[in-house]
Protein backbone atom coordinates (compact mmCIF):
# COMPACT_ATOMS: atom_id res chain seq x y z
CA UNK A 1 0.00 0.00 0.00
CA UNK A 2 1.72 3.06 -0.90
CA UNK A 3 1.16 5.93 1.57
CA UNK A 4 -0.94 8.44 -0.26
CA UNK A 5 -4.13 9.29 1.63
CA UNK A 6 -4.01 11.63 4.63
CA UNK A 7 -5.79 7.68 6.01
CA UNK A 8 -2.39 5.53 5.12
CA UNK A 9 -0.34 7.79 6.42
CA UNK A 10 -1.75 8.26 9.48
CA UNK A 11 -2.24 4.30 9.60
CA UNK A 12 0.97 4.06 9.11
CA UNK A 13 2.48 5.75 11.93
CA UNK A 14 0.17 4.84 14.31
CA UNK A 15 1.52 0.78 13.30
CA UNK A 16 4.62 2.34 14.10
CA UNK A 17 4.23 4.30 16.94
CA UNK A 18 2.24 1.16 18.87
CA UNK A 19 4.47 -1.23 17.47
CA UNK A 20 1.97 -3.17 15.60
CA UNK A 21 2.96 -5.37 12.26
CA UNK A 22 -0.26 -5.66 9.76
CA UNK A 23 0.47 -7.12 7.05
CA UNK A 24 -0.89 -5.87 3.19
CA UNK A 25 -3.90 -7.75 3.32
CA UNK A 26 -4.82 -6.48 7.07
CA UNK A 27 -3.97 -2.86 5.68
CA UNK A 28 -6.08 -3.04 3.41
CA UNK A 29 -8.87 -4.31 5.46
CA UNK A 30 -8.49 -1.16 7.13
CA UNK A 31 -8.25 1.44 4.94
CA UNK A 32 -11.86 -0.29 3.64
CA UNK A 33 -13.19 0.39 6.94
CA UNK A 34 -12.21 3.76 6.75
CA UNK A 35 -13.87 4.26 3.49
CA UNK A 36 -16.77 2.86 4.57
CA UNK A 37 -17.16 5.15 7.64
CA UNK A 38 -15.07 8.41 6.53
CA UNK A 39 -18.20 10.04 4.38
CA UNK A 40 -20.58 9.97 7.86
CA UNK A 41 -17.92 11.28 9.50
CA UNK A 42 -17.37 13.86 7.77
CA UNK A 43 -21.27 15.14 7.42
CA UNK A 44 -21.18 14.51 11.36
CA UNK A 45 -18.48 16.78 11.26
CA UNK A 46 -19.96 19.65 8.96
CA UNK A 47 -23.47 19.15 10.24
CA UNK A 48 -25.06 22.15 11.71
CA UNK A 49 -25.67 21.42 15.42
CA UNK A 50 -26.22 25.07 16.93
CA UNK A 51 -29.82 24.25 16.86
CA UNK A 52 -29.62 20.92 18.54
CA UNK A 53 -30.38 20.86 22.08
CA UNK A 54 -28.26 18.80 24.80
CA UNK A 55 -29.71 15.76 25.83
CA UNK A 56 -29.10 16.50 29.87
CA UNK A 57 -29.27 13.33 32.48
CA UNK A 58 -28.90 10.61 29.88
CA UNK A 59 -29.59 7.16 30.77
CA UNK A 60 -27.38 4.81 27.79
CA UNK A 61 -28.60 1.90 29.78
CA UNK A 62 -32.26 2.74 28.07
CA UNK A 63 -33.60 2.93 24.65
CA UNK A 64 -34.50 6.91 23.64
CA UNK A 65 -38.06 7.92 24.45
CA UNK A 66 -40.44 7.80 21.44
Amino acid sequence: MEAGSAFEVYLERALELFGIEADETERMVMSGVWSLYEPGMEQLRDADLDEVEPELHLDLSQAPPR
